[in-house]
């Protein structure tokens, strides 16, 4: 995996079996995760169509998961803990309690280095909503989210083992509750991020 910001867009690059909670998301296999910045004034006829179109205009020519996001990338938070890279961009500017009027978008990416089981793949969703909602609560907030958050987990296929196919010798992460090794480094991470994320913009 290789990471850049070009364009106001963060590009993470690889191989990755990922799920995305994000405009055309889904799962599947991707080359590309991108979180591209867009103005506070965005909105566009289309934000799927947005999001293909950025593809183009970035030059990633793959398959894609793709997340907007109006928050500076200069705000972006990366946490690396062992095996998991956490990339968050936080913004929540008036906040409501049900989440009618929220200006702002929570994104989280979590990129693992280790095979998920399909039940670790989507569990991470939870882990981390659970982690965003705690960050939030935490700082005093009576909200749990905006309206726009997402989320993509992905990881690496055959990671570690350049050249092979991934093998039965490849460990693979059963669950990502929050009970869970991976679960607690995913509530650590994410929360961390989140908070950094929001101090450096004052909320």
């Amino acid at each position: 995996m290789k990471y850049d910001v070009k364009d106001s867009t963060l590009i993470i690059e690889g191989d990755f079996e990922a799920v995305s909670t994000g405009l055309n998301g889904g799962r599947r296999r991707v080359k590309y995760i991108f979180n591209r910045q867009v103005p506070r004034t965005f909105n566009p006829p289309d934000p799927g169509q947005y999001v293909k179109d950025a593809e183009t205009v970035l030059g990633l020519e793959g398959t894609c998961f793709g997340l907007l996001t109006a928050v500076n990338m200069g705000y972006m938070q990366v946490i690396e803990d062992d095996y998991l890279t956490v990339f968050v961009t936080a913004g929540v500017s008036n906040g409501s309690e049900f989440r009618a009027k929220n200006i702002g978008t929570i994104n989280i990416i979590l990129i693992s280095k280790e095979k998920l089981s399909e039940t670790a793949l989507f569990g991470a969703i939870i882990t981390a909503t659970e982690a965003k909602g705690l960050a939030l609560l935490e700082n005093a907030y009576k909200f749990l989210g905006t309206n726009t958050d997402a989320i993509i987990v992905a990881y690496e296929k055959a990671a570690g083992y350049e050249g092979a196919i991934e093998s039965e010798r490849r460990l693979e992460i059963p669950y990502a509750g929050s009970s869970t090794e991976f679960g607690k480094m995913i509530t650590k991470a994410v929360i961390k991020g989140v908070k950094a994320g929001l101090a450096l913009r004052g909320e």
